[in-house]
Order: C-alpha cells, then sequence, then structure tokens
C-alpha cells in the first residue's frame, strides 16, 4: 500500500509539493484509487493532473457533480455557466479554490478538443488545405542537424532565421550568398518549403481549391514553374578562422535540401568568380546575402555585384553594417543617395538606379550585430495593385 499525504496542484503550487487540506492531514491509499476507472470528466482531470485523493472526496460527497459531468459530457452547458456551477460544487465538497479551478479547466479543455472534429467544416477551397506556417527550422531534427555549424564569431543566430523569414516571404529563385555556415542552411531549408508550398498551391489550383469562397486566393499570372530550378550559390575560401562553410554540404545532405545548393569554393574577390557566375539560366539574382567579414571591401564587392541583382525588387542584404567604423561610413553614403533618388546630388552621377535601403540593429551585441537591406527598384518598376481592399 502506498500511502500519499493530500497535496495541493494549484497553477502557482509545485505537484512536487505537498500541503494539507484545510490544516488537516488527510491520507489516502494511492494504489486504491488509481485501480478504478474514472467514473466522470472530473475524476479524469484529477487523475490526469496526478491528484487521485481527490477522486475519493468526490465519492464520498453527495453533490451535484455528477449532474454536472454528465451536462458536460453532452455538451449541454456553455463554457461560463458551466465554470461558475462546477467550481461552487468542487469548493463544496472541500477542494482549495486554485485546485478546483484547475480541474475545471482541464475538463473544459478536454472538451474543446472532444469538440473539434465535429466542428470541422470542408469549404471545398482553401481553407481546407492552408491551416498554419508551416517551415522546416520549427523541426528539432532541423535544430540539430546546424548545431555543429553555428560559432558565436560569426553571430548569426538571429540572422539565419530572419533569413529564412524573407526568403520564404519573397520566394527568390535565385539567390547568392557571400561568406557561407550557418546561415546557408537556413536558406536552402526556406528554398525547400518554397517549393513544398507552391507544390500545394499548384495541386489546388488544379482542385479548383486556390480561391475563397467565389474569391480568387493566388494571383493569376504567378510563375509557378520558376521556383522548379530555385538555387543558392554560395561563394566562400574556407580560410576563415571561425568558419563552417566546408560542412554546409554535409548537413544539407542530411536535411535533404542537397538539390537546391551549388558551392563555388573561391574567393569572392576572385577575378574568375563573375565568369564562374554567369551560367545561362541566371541572368539576376533574386537575394544576394554578403557576410564577408570584410567590412573595408563591402563597397567594391557590393559595386561589382549590383548588376546582377534583379532590378524588379531584388534584395541585398549585407552584415555588420551599423556599429563599426568602416562599414557605417559606406553605408551612411548608400543612405543619402537612396534619400536622394539613387543620384549623387554634387555630381549628378547615378551609380545604383533607385534603390530604397532600411537596417536593423541587434542592440544588446557588440560585434556582428546589424545588418542593411537594399532593394533594388529600376525607374519603371513598383508592386502591381491586385485588389481594392487587404
Amino acid at each position: 500500500m502506498r500511502l500519499v499525504r493530500e497535496r495541493s496542484f494549484g497553477t502557482t503550487v509545485p505537484l512536487a509539493r505537498f500541503a494539507a487540506h484545510d490544516g488537516a492531514a488527510n491520507v489516502f491509499d494511492i494504489d486504491e484509487m488509481n485501480d478504478d476507472e474514472p467514473r466522470n470528466a472530473f475524476e479524469r482531470a484529477a487523475r490526469s493532473l496526478e491528484c487521485p485523493w481527490y477522486v475519493a472526496m468526490m465519492r464520498d460527497a453527495e453533490t451535484t457533480l455528477d449532474d454536472l459531468a454528465k451536462s458536460v459530457e453532452n455538451d449541454e452547458n456553455e463554457d461560463d455557466a458551466f465554470r461558475t456551477k462546477a467550481i461552487s460544487a468542487l469548493s463544496d465538497i472541500g477542494v482549495e479554490t486554485k485546485d478546483a479551478m484547475a480541474i475545471v479547466d482541464h475538463v473544459l479543455s478536454s472538451r474543446a478538443r472532444a469538440r473539434a472534429p465535429a466542428m470541422a467544416v470542408t469549404h471545398g477551397d482553401a481553407r481546407d488545405v492552408i491551416k498554419r506556417t508551416r517551415g522546416g527550422i520549427y523541426d528539432e531534427s532541423f535544430l540539430s542537424a546546424i548545431e555543429p555549424l553555428y560559432d558565436l564569431h560569426m553571430g548569426a543566430e538571429n540572422m539565419g532565421p530572419l533569413l529564412y523569414a524573407i526568403a520564404r516571404f519573397c520566394k527568390p529563385a535565385h539567390v547568392l550568398e557571400v561568406g557561407a555556415g550557418y546561415t546557408s542552411i537556413f536558406l536552402l531549408q526556406a528554398m525547400r518549403d518554397n517549393a513544398d508550398e507552391i507544390a500545394t498551391y499548384r495541386a489546388m489550383i488544379q482542385r479548383q481549391e486556390a480561391r475563397i469562397g467565389d474569391v480568387p486566393w493566388t494571383a493569376p499570372d504567378y510563375d509557378y514553374e520558376k521556383l522548379d530550378a530555385s538555387t543558392l550559390h554560395i561563394v566562400d575560401n574556407c580560410a576563415h578562422e571561425h568558419t563552417t562553410a566546408h560542412r554546409v554540404k554535409e548537413v544539407a545532405q542530411a536535411l535533404g535540401c542537397e538539390s537546391f545548393l551549388r558551392v563555388h569554393v573561391c574567393d569572392a574577390f576572385d577575378s574568375e568568380l563573375p565568369s564562374t557566375l554567369a551560367v545561362p539560366d541566371v541572368k539576376y539574382f533574386d537575394l544576394l546575402w554578403i557576410d564577408l567579414g570584410a567590412a573595408n571591401r563591402i563597397e567594391g564587392f557590393f559595386d561589382a555585384w549590383w548588376s546582377r541583382v534583379n532590378p524588379c525588387g531584388g534584395f541585398v542584404v549585407v552584415h555588420s553594417t551599423l556599429t563599426n567604423t568602416l562599414s557605417r561610413k559606406w553605408l551612411e553614403k548608400m543612405r543619402k543617395l537612396a534619400r536622394d533618388g539613387g543620384r549623387d546630388a554634387e555630381t549628378g552621377a547615378s551609380p545604383y538606379g533607385e534603390f530604397v535601403t532600411v537596417s536593423f540593429l541587434e542592440p544588446h551585441k557588440m560585434f556582428q550585430n546589424s545588418c542593411s537591406f537594399f532593394q533594388r527598384r529600376q525607374s519603371s518598376w513598383t508592386e502591381r495593385t491586385l485588389t481594392k481592399y487587404p
């Protein structure tokens, strides 16, 4: 026989902490109480919350609990009305108020779960397919796989998820990353998840489900085939002291993302690099991620590759731009150009055409704590208007 003193399990009291009820040292045979099947929702809740002694109290007392249990199982009461009655009935037999509230909340949550299948509605459209945000980075296996790529010196713990979100949102087909490692896998996973998402939409269109009621949910002229050849080109000479670039391919294979990856082991300033990346099917890159670790050379690289950025809204993201003097000087020049419509106010030159820029700061860090986005917007391009209402 295992005897246990009654304890409170209210939300502010740890389960392992024992407490006497109303000053009495009530003792119960826990094995005996666990032998019987619970007779109603309240008993099931008490056992689920690991306090079966309340089951004995419920059975010993002449209460309205049985009727309340039947009403909740028959779905006869609204939640608020039931909650008030049930807490009162439990308190009447000596259950502490905190514990009564916990039991009733458990009963109501169980009822909500039971209700869900019956309340499911089939619309025959996008509402039945697009349920929630899906993505590989939310999977525990992803986090385990990328852990060996992380290095504190690189400062990419928040850059990786940010790049993933941008790539998922904007659906780039061609991405160039200069300085590979931890962030590479986030970009690769985004490309794989984008491909899965677009495949879902294609199937929805074929089944005539890409709509909400009678309203189209997808842009009618979107090129659903452009992501079929999505590729992340990574450029790294693997010479940095803390580099993890050499492990990217291995992790990509483990996560099933290797088909989206092309690795170029060379220096970002190699004279042969432009011809190496001059593949016929990639005229422009939709996203260019620069993590050079050489602030004094960013401008030269930016100048060399800006023409390869998609002029219709392509992005360049540059790491660590705000709080070191070398990058900041270049950034302020770019900010002024952007404010002036891409044209140098003194010379009239327009080295990059029109673009916009915004920067983000991780205020708690000293190094590797920021990034700047630059969007190329040739003068004739703007986002189109599709609907009257949001």
